[in-house]
């Protein structure tokens, strides 16, 4: 199972925008949909989304707003699907480009214990007292004369319960001039997971994220394996890189949101907001925010990091041994006929290292993952 929510241009303006929910690899008799999160936003538009099956893919759902629909878009959204008759929720966000507050990150994750700061960037200045609210309720104020150019909220050893959409504007404001960020609260602290957290998480690389109640990594947009440790070919995601964005730019102004405790990022190669903008010389991944330290590549590639020389391996090329290979699918036809009976499938695949069987799946014609 593989959800994803795509937000494409989360900062509205004048431009068609939308939400993609892709379900790759889903099971064809779970119904996937995209809907308003009035948990996190009570106070936001009550019009019915018009979510329509996306073309382009086998199973994925896809709300498409046009310019003209600009005033009812702001708020908070979720891509949900059902496996094995448990909900698996993905959140985001929408708020206008035009807003007073703009924030650091659509989404921020941290572990129960860190302390936090929550960041709005002041874009307009009005003569008006600056609010705060969280999930719709007003929790702190600024005086007209002393906002600052970034309005902070501070949570010392944040937990749990902080967790939520956090939003500011100005006190004459509506949702329409908000801005919005949520925060997400890792159940356990850092390097930990399972009821009690009191179990080591594997080191998840790329910026991956560990899972509180599995332990496994949360792979960013671009990168796979059970650390996280393989980059994919540019412009594809998911959990085995099978999916691709198919823009003319690959996966410019595409957020993708993944199940808690992920959030949202960019894919790897690009950063900002509405992650249109190309990571630095030096920087790659989601966010642009791992930093290239090759020691024997051939350069620093912004998608996949280092590219290394003949003869050397490692993220920074530091071990002698056979540069990394993305994983590609060899000499499988499109369909095999057999008879009934046993089956025995097979798929070959190269590589270095070379993909586990985990990471590679056969599908049946009608979805289903054999």
């Amino acid at each position: 199972m593989d959800l994803i929510l795509i937000n494409s241009l989360p900062l509205v303006s004048d431009a068609e925008t939308s939400l993609t929910c892709i379900a790759s690899g889903w099971h064809p008799h779970e119904p996937i949909t995209i809907g308003r999160d009035f948990e996190a936003l009570m106070n936001q538009h009550q019009d019915p989304l018009e979510v329509t099956q996306d073309v382009t893919r086998e199973w994925a759902k896809k709300v498409v707003w046009k310019r003209e629909k600009a005033s009812k878009i702001n708020g908070a959204y979720f891509c949900e699907g059902r496996v094995r008759g448990q909900a698996i929720r993905i959140r985001t966000m929408k708020m206008r480009q035009q807003a007073s507050f703009l924030p650091a990150t659509l989404t921020m994750t941290v572990d129960r214990g860190d302390n936090v700061n929550i960041s709005f960037r002041k874009v307009l200045i009005k003569e008006e007292d600056a609010v705060i609210y969280k999930n719709g309720s007003f929790i702190h104020s600024v005086p007209r004369h002393e906002v600052p150019e970034i309005l902070e909220v501070n949570l010392p050893h944040a937990q749990p319960q902080d967790a939520g959409v956090y939003s500011a504007r100005y006190i004459g404001g509506n949702l329409f001039t908000s801005a919005f960020t949520r925060l997400i609260v890792r159940r356990c602290e850092a390097q930990k997971w399972g009821p009690n957290c009191n179990r080591p998480c594997t080191k998840c690389m790329n910026n991956g994220v560990c899972h509180e109640d599995t332990g496994e990594c949360i792979c960013p947009p671009g990168f796979m394996g059970r650390t996280c440790e393989k980059a994919c070919e540019p412009h594809t995601f998911g959990r085995t890189c099978k999916e691709r964005c198919s823009g003319p730019e690959g996966c410019k102004s595409y957020v993708f949101c993944l199940p808690d405790p992920y959030g949202c990022s960019c894919a790897t190669g690009w950063r900002g907001l509405q992650c249109n903008e190309a990571c630095p010389p030096g920087y790659y991944g989601p966010d642009c925010k791992l930093r290239c330290r090759c020691t024997n590549a051939e350069k620093c590639d912004r998608f996949q990091g280092c590219l290394c020389s003949q003869g050397w391996q490692g993220l920074q090329c530091e071990k002698e041994g056979r540069p990394r290979m993305t994983p590609q699918i060899e000499d499988l036809p499109d369909h095999i006929e057999v008879n009934s009976g046993k089956f025995n499938p097979i798929c070959k695949a190269s590589g270095w290292p070379l993909p586990t069987s985990e990471e590679m799946t056969l599908v049946k014609p009608d979805g289903t993952v054999l």
